[in-house]
């Protein structure tokens, strides 16, 4: 007996561009283990950085109105949101996206703006972080894997190999006719 049916995520009418965009999508935990590295490199960072300097300048217990507000907690703070923004920014990735080969592309497969960066990554960020992380496990339930940080910035997370193979197969389903037009070519492609 010869087995046709292929994996489908939704309701069974995706399109093959649909399963792509699934299989190239990050899973939960290779994000989860990518903000762990990006964690550890943070709080490193802040360790041979930030506690030094405050020490040496005798500043380390200064804190604001509230012991909440210390200088430490907000230079950490500082360092773990320019991290994440700038990484994003200008390299679609911070060090523990590169390590597990993910990486941050928008709904159309372009680069990211600056503003969609601050939206994902700091205004995201921080109501992930202010609600416990538990928007972290949308990633879980979501037909695309998305994080309510995507959400706010229209991103995905990707596996860096998977969109390269996705890319490939795009563009052989979408090959140009004579008079220039885009012609979509499905069946060909489940047919050989």
């Amino acid at each position: 007996m010869e087995h046709n049916t292929r994996y489908q995520p939704g309701a069974g009418n995706d399109t093959i561009m649909d399963k792509l965009d699934h299989m190239a999508t990050a899973h939960f935990f290779t994000r989860l283990v990518s903000y762990i590295i990006d964690v550890v490199l943070i709080w490193s960072a802040s360790q041979i950085l930030i506690y030094p300097v405050l020490g040496m300048f005798d500043i380390k217990g200064s804190h604001l109105w509230l012991p909440i507000f210390s200088v430490e907690n907000i230079a950490s703070g500082l360092l773990y949101f320019l991290y994440f923004v700038l990484m994003t920014y200008f390299f679609r990735q911070t060090l523990g996206k590169m390590i597990t080969g993910i990486s941050v592309i928008d709904k159309d497969g372009r680069g990211l703006g600056f503003m969609q960066v601050l939206y994902r990554e700091l205004v995201g960020r921080y109501i992930n972080n202010a609600l416990a992380y538990i928007p972290y496990l949308m990633i879980i339930f979501t037909k695309n894997r998305m994080g309510l940080h995507d959400y706010f910035a229209d991103t995905y997370v990707v596996k860096n190999d998977y969109q390269g193979y996705k890319n490939m197969i795009k563009a052989h389903m979408y090959r140009e006719t004579v008079n220039g037009e885009k012609n979509y070519q499905e069946d060909d492609l489940q047919n050989g």
